[in-house]
């Protein structure tokens, strides 16, 4: 792959990332609010770890990771005179 394309494709794992991550807080309190205004639950909730519900937050987050290492690690390669490819 090249640089130019592991940079988008670390940015859209960012995006992914980001955007399930929201989700999931946007179910989980729509949830506990229908469960406190029919009184099930009467108290706010202290822990809500979503990065341990949903594998998919962290395998996108670590992919992320991994795109931007290898993008920045890469070597842009250059043509020379003779036509032949050095890296």
């Amino acid at each position: 792959m090249t640089r130019l394309q592991l940079w988008v494709t670390g940015a859209a794992a960012v995006i992914i990332t980001a955007l399930l991550f929201t989700l999931e807080r946007i179910a989980a309190y729509t949830r506990w609010h229908a469960l406190v205004a029919t009184g099930v639950w009467p108290e706010e909730p202290t822990v809500m770890d979503l990065l341990a519900q949903n594998w998919f937050i962290p395998l996108f987050g670590f992919i992320a990771i991994i795109c931007f290492f290898m993008a920045g690690n890469s070597v842009k390669a250059t043509t020379t005179k003779t036509g032949t490819t050095a890296s």
